[in-house]
Protein backbone atom coordinates (compact mmCIF):
# COMPACT_ATOMS: atom_id res chain seq x y z
CA UNK A 1 0.00 0.00 0.00
CA UNK A 2 1.57 3.29 -0.79
CA UNK A 3 2.12 5.84 1.97
CA UNK A 4 -0.05 9.42 2.12
CA UNK A 5 3.47 11.05 1.37
CA UNK A 6 3.42 9.21 -2.02
CA UNK A 7 0.64 9.53 -2.87
CA UNK A 8 0.28 13.63 -2.59
CA UNK A 9 3.81 13.06 -4.38
CA UNK A 10 2.11 11.33 -7.50
CA UNK A 11 -0.73 14.05 -7.48
CA UNK A 12 2.03 17.11 -7.02
CA UNK A 13 3.82 15.51 -10.12
CA UNK A 14 0.30 15.15 -12.12
CA UNK A 15 -0.44 18.43 -11.53
CA UNK A 16 2.62 20.40 -12.67
CA UNK A 17 2.62 18.38 -15.66
CA UNK A 18 -1.03 19.30 -16.00
CA UNK A 19 -0.30 22.73 -15.72
CA UNK A 20 2.85 22.33 -18.44
CA UNK A 21 0.54 20.69 -21.35
CA UNK A 22 -2.03 23.75 -20.45
CA UNK A 23 0.79 26.18 -21.45
CA UNK A 24 1.88 23.90 -24.05
CA UNK A 25 -1.64 23.83 -25.33
CA UNK A 26 -1.87 27.84 -25.24
CA UNK A 27 1.02 27.90 -27.80
CA UNK A 28 -0.55 25.46 -29.89
CA UNK A 29 -3.34 27.65 -30.11
CA UNK A 30 -1.89 30.89 -30.63
CA UNK A 31 0.02 28.68 -33.46
CA UNK A 32 -3.14 27.27 -34.96
CA UNK A 33 -4.79 31.20 -34.62
CA UNK A 34 -1.63 32.27 -37.08
CA UNK A 35 -2.18 29.41 -39.30
CA UNK A 36 -6.12 30.37 -39.80
CA UNK A 37 -4.82 33.87 -40.63
CA UNK A 38 -2.82 32.56 -43.71
CA UNK A 39 -5.42 30.15 -44.99
CA UNK A 40 -8.03 32.81 -44.05
CA UNK A 41 -5.59 34.78 -46.71
CA UNK A 42 -5.17 31.58 -49.01
CA UNK A 43 -8.43 30.49 -49.80
CA UNK A 44 -9.92 33.59 -51.74
CA UNK A 45 -6.43 33.29 -54.02
CA UNK A 46 -7.68 29.66 -55.35
CA UNK A 47 -9.92 29.50 -58.23
CA UNK A 48 -11.74 26.67 -57.24
CA UNK A 49 -12.10 23.96 -54.16
CA UNK A 50 -9.75 21.36 -56.14
CA UNK A 51 -7.03 23.89 -55.57
CA UNK A 52 -8.31 23.60 -51.34
CA UNK A 53 -8.30 19.96 -51.47
CA UNK A 54 -5.09 19.60 -53.35
CA UNK A 55 -4.10 15.76 -52.43
CA UNK A 56 -0.81 16.12 -53.43
CA UNK A 57 -0.19 19.00 -51.22
CA UNK A 58 -1.66 17.47 -48.17
CA UNK A 59 0.78 14.32 -48.63
CA UNK A 60 3.73 16.76 -49.01
CA UNK A 61 2.47 18.34 -45.34
CA UNK A 62 2.22 14.88 -43.81
CA UNK A 63 5.44 13.63 -44.82
CA UNK A 64 7.13 16.69 -43.78
CA UNK A 65 5.32 16.85 -40.26
CA UNK A 66 6.38 12.86 -39.76
CA UNK A 67 9.91 13.18 -40.77
CA UNK A 68 9.86 16.10 -38.13
CA UNK A 69 8.49 13.85 -35.60
CA UNK A 70 10.85 11.28 -36.43
CA UNK A 71 13.74 13.21 -36.33
CA UNK A 72 12.85 15.19 -32.80
CA UNK A 73 12.04 11.40 -31.89
CA UNK A 74 8.84 11.54 -31.36
CA UNK A 75 5.36 9.18 -32.96
CA UNK A 76 4.92 10.23 -36.30
CA UNK A 77 1.97 8.13 -36.26
CA UNK A 78 0.44 10.89 -33.59
CA UNK A 79 1.74 13.25 -35.47
CA UNK A 80 -0.11 12.35 -38.91
CA UNK A 81 -3.48 12.15 -37.04
CA UNK A 82 -3.32 15.12 -35.29
CA UNK A 83 -2.29 16.82 -38.75
CA UNK A 84 -4.97 14.92 -40.63
CA UNK A 85 -7.54 16.44 -37.98
CA UNK A 86 -6.46 19.47 -38.32
CA UNK A 87 -5.84 19.75 -42.05
CA UNK A 88 -9.46 18.58 -42.31
CA UNK A 89 -10.81 21.32 -40.32
CA UNK A 90 -8.62 23.84 -42.35
CA UNK A 91 -9.64 22.43 -45.55
CA UNK A 92 -13.22 23.15 -44.53
CA UNK A 93 -12.15 26.56 -43.08
CA UNK A 94 -10.82 27.58 -46.33
CA UNK A 95 -13.34 26.17 -48.78
CA UNK A 96 -15.71 28.34 -47.00
CA UNK A 97 -13.51 31.45 -46.54
CA UNK A 98 -13.38 30.59 -50.40
CA UNK A 99 -17.19 30.50 -51.02
CA UNK A 100 -17.65 33.63 -48.89
CA UNK A 101 -15.54 35.73 -50.91
CA UNK A 102 -16.79 34.30 -54.29
CA UNK A 103 -20.09 35.69 -52.85
CA UNK A 104 -19.03 38.25 -52.04
CA UNK A 105 -18.06 39.19 -55.22
CA UNK A 106 -21.23 38.35 -57.01
CA UNK A 107 -22.86 40.80 -54.59
CA UNK A 108 -20.22 43.36 -55.30
CA UNK A 109 -20.64 42.95 -59.31
CA UNK A 110 -24.31 42.94 -59.22
CA UNK A 111 -24.50 45.93 -56.97
CA UNK A 112 -21.86 47.96 -59.58
CA UNK A 113 -24.39 46.63 -62.71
Amino acid sequence: MESPDHQRSMTSQLDDIRTAIDEIDEEIVALIWRRERLVRLAGPLKDNDAEVKAPGRVEEVLEHVRATAEAQDGDPTVVEATYRAMIDAFMDYELKVRHEAETQAKLDAFSRS
